[in-house]
């Protein structure tokens, strides 16, 4: 992957214009232009480091490519000929489902992430080593490449869709706990060309189509090398004597139990260290007697290691195993209670049975060793339960961000265990997470276990985030049940209406959301609750928007903004500005549109919400094009619909298309605009969406008209104003009749007036200011008119026009051909 290439995917997942990119980087926007669009360009280091501080990204992630691969920090010793191989087969391009197997501690994920790294091709690294459920694999894929569960699209087809056209390798790594996962994995490489899976696993998948490739301990001579360089590493200087080939012998070659070994050197040297392992190796092979040779001796040499420990340091080990993913320092120790933590921390990364950074992390190899001493000294229900309350203290008041498994192995404990109080706390704590990181299937499946359980002091508000989830993931049935039973409890009327308001209005039910939002916030303004008195007036906001009462919607968003404001929520303040902005294109006040955007685009990338920062973009473009700034307004539209592609976002993403159609057609590009046109409309009669159908026939059926094929327009135009009536959402219904005036003029110009005529009317009743959506083709319909009636006779028919229903002047140019 090229640097350009990692540099537009890194600042598309920001949520940031080329312009946005350069102010922060304090660099020019045609640098980062040119830099994107070269395949050979590399900039200089320093621009680099400004480029990364900009994005937050450290600078291999620049240098390294979108996603990165985790950087090994010893060099790879004795595995040149294999990973030569593995490489070879890769590049052939003839296996596309390639698993590296062999026992723990072979190597395997170190010869992959080598091999990785020498293929020229995009590559993601996935640790699967803390999922123990398999419906969470892709999902895990998914998040790797920023995708999300936003709506009802399953988030496979999402993923499928993000990397159809892209050439990536999919590092999976320890696949054998979650083997069920092979069917979804076979799927998706099935539905994208370009993508190659490299798996580690103990065990091969056993798929059609697998190539398995077994990893073999090293050979003596490496063997002895890789003991050498890591005591070397551990300030000791060694020769490969005879004592040294006889360690790497008695433990048969295995890296990470020669890796284990070579780290006590500096407190035994080799003949010591040989005089301590033979007699204690035959002690320790007590283990399952089912564990194959190798597996056995890995297992002896982690034992081995482990029982060199000191008795606080081997009870810190042991604590140590409960975590997945890894720790902070502040979580272990307030876990542990080590009233001597740090020393004993430095004991155990000296034993290399842990590694120390920002985080305290074990090799899952080594964590199964500790799990099971855990149990055996019968610690693991004690230490589990301190666990639990750490990480739903991390749920209710820290970052979920970095902690996601060990939250997901608390939440799962608290729900097999029964726990209902701690389950419930932490979906409660978690379902607003679980939306902003598109995580809705994995959510709503947690919330719907925990409020199964029996009601405790969270129940209310983990029915509420389940309806939350629920509503976002178009689980409509749940919905509505959760939602009833949270106005029945009677616990938080405000938010229960609030949120059974939503699903009102998600349902297109305006008339029962603005009756649920309005008690809500008489409710609110009572109590004095200023976070639910802003949710209600935004609520309110977009249905009186949506049922077409401008003037009364922007009054309630800018009240719902002053208390979102007030009440310190970022995202409902981003949420009023993006609709602020919305009503104010359509109110022609474009000044205010751009300002309120530029704002909401800003909010929305502090809160890495590409989602709705794409949706900010777009009314920036919506606001240009009625501006007459084609350039700039394609160029924001492209930036939108790149974010959405790239989020796998397959029912959205298409309605771009129309606004880049849109932006054609005013350009005179008729054939582009005709082309972008039928393809949105593909897309939105696939996902059933209405709206997005009445747009695109809307702009397809302009593009029809302008070159001539008045019929064809005919019928899309007759499509567009039906569902429009039929949504209630009639503003761009105004567009429909300047094209329907238009396929009517040549043969009645008075009823072309007239359509004109209602029109007008339209936009004055919404008060709204919005423009002719192809300006050079709505004059010639009016000339057209003008020219064939005579003086006086366009006023006289447009005044005859307003006795006349608006639907059944419609129907006279839909039903009645031409004459």
């Amino acid at each position: 992957m090229t640097f350009g290439h990692s540099l537009k995917a890194l600042r598309l997942a920001a949520g940031l214009t080329q312009e946005g990119l350069a102010e922060r980087a304090g660099i020019s926007a045609r640098a980062v232009s040119d830099l994107e669009r070269d395949p050979v360009r590399t900039p200089r280091m320093e621009t680099v480091a400004l480029l990364a501080a900009a994005l937050g990204v450290e600078r291999e992630r620049l240098t390294r490519g979108a996603h990165g691969l985790p950087r090994p920090l010893t060099p790879l010793i004795g595995r040149e000929g294999v990973t030569a191989a593995l490489v070879d087969i890769l590049r052939r391009g003839e296996t596309r489902l390639l698993t590296l197997t062999g026992p723990g501690g072979v190597g395997k994920t170190r010869l992959a992430l080598e091999v990785a790294d020498r293929l020229p091709d995009e590559a993601v690294f996935v640790d699967l080593a803390p999922l123990r459920e398999p419906r969470l694999v892709i999902a895990a894929v998914a998040a790797r490449f920023g995708l999300d569960e936003r709506d009802a699209v399953p988030v496979q087809q999402r993923l499928v869709a993000a990397l159809r056209e892209r050439r990536v390798l999919v590092l999976l790594d320890n696949f054998e706990h979650v083997a069920e996962a092979r069917a979804d994995l076979l799927d998706l490489l099935g539905a994208c060309p370009g993508v190659t899976a490299l798996v580690t696993s103990r065990i091969p998948l056993r798929v059609r189509g697998e190539r398995d490739y077994r990893i073999a301990p090293l050979e003596p001579d490496p063997s002895r090398a890789l003991f050498v360089e890591r005591a070397r590493a551990a300030g000791v200087e060694l020769d490969q004597g005879p004592a040294v080939e006889e360690i790497c012998r008695r433990l048969e070659g295995l890296p990470l139990a020669i890796e284990l070994a070579a780290a006590r050197v500096r407190l035994l040297p080799p003949d010591a260290l040989l005089a301590r392992l033979e007699p204690r190796l035959p002690l320790l092979v007590g283990g399952p007697h089912d564990l194959p040779d190798r597996q056995k001796t890995m297992r002896d040499a982690v034992g081995w290691s482990y029982q060199l420990l000191s008795a606080p340091a081997k009870a810190l080990f042991r604590t140590l195993s409960v975590f997945a993913g890894g720790a902070t320092l502040e979580a272990a120790e307030a876990v542990s209670g080590d009233p001597d933590f740090l020393a004993n921390v430095g004991e155990l990364v000296d034993a290399s049975l842990a590694a120390a950074g920002t985080r305290l992390t074990m090799l899952e190899t080594i964590r199964e060793y500790g799990m099971a001493e855990l149990e055996a000294a019968g610690e693991a229900a004690a230490v589990a339960a301190r666990h639990t309350a750490c990480f739903l203290s991390v749920a209710e008041t820290g970052d979920p961000l970095p902690e996601q498994d060990n939250l997901r192995a608390a939440l799962a404990r608290a729900l097999h265990e029964g726990q209902a109080e701690a389950a419930q706390r932490m979906c409660a704590a978690l379902w607003q997470f679980w939306i902003d990181q598109g995580r809705l299937g994995e959510g709503l499946a947690w919330a719907t276990d925990a409020v199964e359980l029996p009601p405790s002091a969270g129940y209310f508000a983990a029915l509420n985030g389940a309806a939350r989830l629920a509503i976002a993931r178009s689980a409509f049935d749940r919905a509505r049940d959760w939602c009833d039973r949270l106005v029945e409890l009677g616990e938080d009327p405000v938010t229960a209406l609030n949120t059974r308001a939503l699903l009102a209005r998600v349902e297109d039910r305006y008339g029962a959301a603005i009756a649920d939002h309005t008690r809500a916030l008489a409710l609110a303004e009572r109590a004095g609750d200023t976070a639910g008195q802003a949710q209600a007036l935004l609520g309110l906001s977009y249905s009186r928007f949506f049922e077409g009462e401008s003037r009364p919607a922007y009054e309630l968003a800018e009240r719902g903004l002053a208390a979102a404001r007030l009440a310190g929520s970022r995202r409902d303040a981003g949420e009023a500005l993006l609709l602020l902005a919305w009503q104010s294109v359509h109110a022609g006040d474009h000044q205010a549109a751009d300002r309120l955007a530029a704002e909401a685009v800003e909010v929305f990338r502090a809160l890495h919400d590409a989602r709705n920062t794409a949706e900010s973009l777009r009314v920036l473009g919506m606001s240009a094009q009625m501006q007459d700034r084609f350039e700039q307004a394609a160029a924001y539209h492209e930036e939108a619909l790149e974010l959405y592609r790239r989020g796998g976002d397959e029912r959205v993403a298409p309605q771009l298309l129309g606004h880049l159609a849109h932006v054609a057609l005013a350009t005179g590009d008729l054939p582009r605009a005709r082309a972008l046109a039928e393809e949105s409309l593909v897309a939105a009669r696939r996902f059933d969406d209405r709206w997005a159908i009445a747009m695109s026939a809307t702009m397809l059926g302009h593009a029809e008209l302008a070159t001539g094929r008045a019929e064809a327009a005919r019928t899309l135009f007759a499509e567009a104003a039906g569902l429009f009536l039929a949504i209630g959402n009639s503003i761009y219904l105004s567009w429909c009749l300047e094209g329907l005036a238009g396929v009517a003029a040549p043969a009645d110009p008075v009823l072309a007036a007239q359509l004109c005529q209602a029109r007008d009317a339209l936009l004055a009743t919404l008060e709204a200011g919005l423009p002719a959506v192809h300006a050079a083709g709505y004059a010639h319909t009016l000339r057209t008119i003008e020219a064939a009636l005579a003086p006086g006779g366009v006023a006289a028919a447009r005044e005859a026009g307003l006795a006349v229903p608006l639907e059944q002047l419609i129907d006279s140019v839909v039903v009645r051909p031409e004459r």
